[in-house]
């Protein structure tokens, strides 16, 4: 029986060939009619064999590689036998609701192209529909190529006839380009003389110990052989931070453990860098000094994979900035900030016009973001709110990013980093702005962190003033619970390292009843304030301080490390007895840091996360059931829950004492706080009537940690989830700000 449907298509619809899609499909199944794109969503109406419809229907809602379909809706209706063919009309109407898909990696089809004898052989910048950069060359919506910075590279009349071809994969690609007409690759020395072949060269410049400089769909990256780790480092400053690897997969498999799912993701689109455990002995130990696991991507570009067709070994390839600053994305800037660090500077000159960092994946019980960029954003994630207000939620501290929410959806932007410098400032208010701009959207209040000397509460109040709206303070760990799901029900463990409390003192360790604080970790002292965050041998005298005698804390603490010797402890154990430059803290981290610097694993941080990453890492053979670590949970005068961390400690001394193995030391450590953790989780379920817990903050990326939560209130009968959609980490801060202001500010 023939029919007529009028069908809606809502989602990321637009920008991902989604119109060609159709009419291939539609055409090959004889029905007749047009498909349109109208802004927020793509309608088509269709004549034909109900069964041909309903196939149709069915391929829409499944889609292209970049599409996302959130909802197809359609209306049957008498079929009136109007149309004599299937077409694409003209777009409507323009709108933003279905927002811009990220950059992905160069797809399958194109690197055939790229390897064939085709016209694309050897062109780096070969993409189509399915692949490509999106978002960074993007300047305004809609997504046409007038308005990207391809407007520079006018199409040769193959290119055109490409793009102007239904039928064909490179159908209003709007990054279509070819030797003839796209954008070209250089390779300078450091002088800016130009080279012959960049890409081989580079290549034999990158054998011979050279350190390059590489413009890729983001920004830049440094990259050399894995044996000039050491010579990054001094040239960078950073002194212990892991590089990124890029590798190919059989170099991969030689370097670290790889699981399906793990290869999975390697593979994926988005070609993430993924956490992966080093195989032992790892050859390269200063690439990842201290920690159990090694970050690897595959290439992802045809720049990338042309490149590895003269290489035999890995590279390191990563973010080219400084510690906390902007990653690099223009040439000149390039030869400015990277002047002697790059021996040489392969580049082209597609102008960057978003920049754009590498994404960080780790399987922890299912795949975790730890660093939401290229690949997975900007994205928009549809969430059950209904509020009329349109929420700029500006993000934390560390970890950046920035979330809109309006009508039912947020809208996240890439990892903009840690906000604590004028060039990240800057580059934080650049993201923002053009995230109001994508989405054309007009604000009515600003989010941001309840900390009131973060750069990006500063930030917060200026826009506001400019934008004559109100700012909306959101505690960092309700935001954290908050970024969990949109259902309200839940009983959060918030675990990470530094977070302004509402009672202004500094959480870490909290447990919540809606946005009730009902339990968590014992607040204890840091002596020095913000330099027990950097030498956590101040937190080992600030927790065990109430513990020990004077004489038994000066023994402990000669056994650690601190930068002045021993002359520094009896300032230490002063400021202690006095309240001097003491701040009380309930941190998760804080405590793993103590851990790390009792047992020698670390004492001092270089980067953030460093100490608890170095004691994840020493436990990862150990077995936690060996030793006993007592788990103390008591009543404050409140009534909140809280874990007594200071026995965990004197546990780890014992063991010292006893000559116990470091890594069951280790491991026995992380077992006590999640015990902890779950039994005060499972007591505010029970009390509430909850029959859900959830944990975020950064030690959700813990492994350990977070299965023996799983598994303590799972086998309660508890449910239990953890981020799905964004980072656990202060990457989805952002996210949590916009749902809790969406839900909880009056407007009124």
């Amino acid at each position: 029986m023939k029919k007529r449907a009028e069908i809606s298509v809502f989602g990321i619809v637009q920008g991902v060939g989604f119109r060609p899609f159709v009419y291939r499909a539609a055409t090959n199944l004889e029905l007749k009619g047009y498909v349109r794109n109208m802004g927020t969503r793509v309608d088509i109406l269709v004549e034909g064999e109900e069964k041909y419809i309903q196939k149709l229907i069915d391929a829409v809602s499944v889609a292209t590689p970049l599409a996302r379909v959130d909802d197809v809706r359609v209306k049957w209706i008498d079929n009136r036998n109007e149309f004599g063919k299937f077409q694409i009309l003209p777009s409507a109407a323009k709108g933003t609701d279905g927002f811009i898909p990220p950059d992905v990696a160069t797809c399958d089809a194109c690197l055939k192209d790229i390897y064939a004898n085709t016209r694309y052989h050897n062109y780096w910048a070969t993409s189509c529909v399915d692949c490509g950069p999106r978002f960074t060359v993007l300047g305004t919506l809609p997504y046409d190529r007038d308005d990207t910075s391809m407007v520079d590279f006018p199409m040769c009349p193959d290119c055109e006839k490409e793009y102007t071809t239904p039928l064909d994969r490179r159908y209003h690609a709007q990054t279509i380009a070819c030797q003839t007409c796209g954008p070209s690759l250089t390779l300078y020395d450091s002088e800016l003389k130009g080279l012959d072949d960049p890409i081989k060269t580079a290549a034999e410049l990158l054998k011979n110990q050279k350190i390059v400089a590489i413009k890729g769909i983001g920004g830049f990256h440094l990259a050399s052989l894995l044996s000039q780790s050491d010579r990054l480092r001094t040239l960078l400053g950073r002194r212990s931070q892991p590089f990124a690897i890029m590798a190919t997969l059989d170099m991969t498999r030689k370097l670290a453990h790889v699981s399906d799912e793990e290869e999975k993701l390697l593979m994926s689109r988005q070609r993430p860098i993924a956490l992966l455990r080093k195989r032992e002995p790892f050859p390269y130990e200063s690439v990842a000094p201290g920690i159990h696991t090694i970050g690897i991507m595959l290439p992802y570009t045809g720049l990338h994979h042309l490149l590895f067709e003269h290489m035999d070994e890995p590279l390191i390839m990563t973010s080219a900035n400084r510690p906390d600053e902007p990653m690099t994305k223009d040439n000149e800037d390039a030869y400015s900030r990277l002047k002697g660090i790059a021996d040489y500077y392969l580049v082209h000159n597609r102008r960057i016009v978003n920049r754009c960092d590498d994404s960080v994946v780790r399987v922890v019980m299912r795949p975790s973001l730890i660093r939401m960029s290229r690949g997975y954003a900007p994205t928009s994630i549809p969430v059950d709110i209904k509020s009329d207000l349109n929420v700029l939620a500006l993000g934390p501290e560390l970890m950046s990013t920035v979330t809109i929410y309006r009508s039912g959806h947020c809208y996240i932007s890439q990892h903009v980093g840690n906000v604590t410098n004028p060039r990240a400032l800057a580059y934080l208010e650049e993201t923002a702005r053009k995230l109001v701009k994508l989405t054309q959207t007009k604000i009515d209040v600003i989010a941001h962190d309840l900390h009131p000397l973060f750069l990006s509460t500063s930030l917060a109040r200026d826009m506001a003033a400019e934008f004559n709206v109100p700012t909306f303070p959101v505690q960092h760990h309700q935001a954290h619970i908050a970024s969990l799901a949109s259902i309200e029900d839940i009983i959060g463990i918030a675990a990470d390292g530094v977070g302004y409390g509402s009672d202004g003192t500094v959480w870490g360790g909290e447990i919540f009843a809606g946005l009730q604080r009902v339990g968590g970790l014992l607040p204890v002292d840091m002596p020095g304030g913000d330099l027990a965050t950097y030498y956590p041998s101040r937190m080992v005298a600030g927790i065990l301080h109430p513990l020990y005698k004077e004489r038994e804390l000066k023994n402990v603490l000669r056994e650690c490390w601190l930068p002045h010797g021993e002359r520094e402890i009896p300032v230490i154990l002063r400021q202690l007895e006095t309240g001097t430059n003491v701040i009380q803290t309930s941190s998760t981290g804080r405590v793993l840091d103590a851990v790390a610097a009792l047992l020698g694993i670390c004492y001092e941080r270089t980067y953030e996360g460093e100490p608890a990453m170095k004691l994840e890492s020493a436990a990862i053979d150990g077995n936690p059931l060996v030793i006993e670590m007592p788990v103390n949970i008591v009543k404050t005068q409140d009534g909140r829950s809280v874990l007594d961390t200071r026995h965990i400690l004197d546990g780890v001394v014992t063991a010292k004492r006893e000559r116990r193995k470091i890594r069951d030391v280790a491991a026995a450590v992380q077992r006590a706080i999640a015990i902890g953790f779950a039994q005060m989780a499972m007591d505010a379920a029970h009390d509430t009537g909850v029959d859900t817990n959830g944990m975020s903050g950064g030690v959700a990326y813990n492994s350990a940690i977070c299965k023996t939560i799983k598994d303590e209130v799972t086998s309660e009968g508890y449910k239990f989830i953890t981020n799905e959609r964004v980072p656990c980490g202060d990457g989805g801060i952002s996210f949590g700000q916009a749902i809790l202001t969406a839900r909880h500010y009056d407007n009124d």
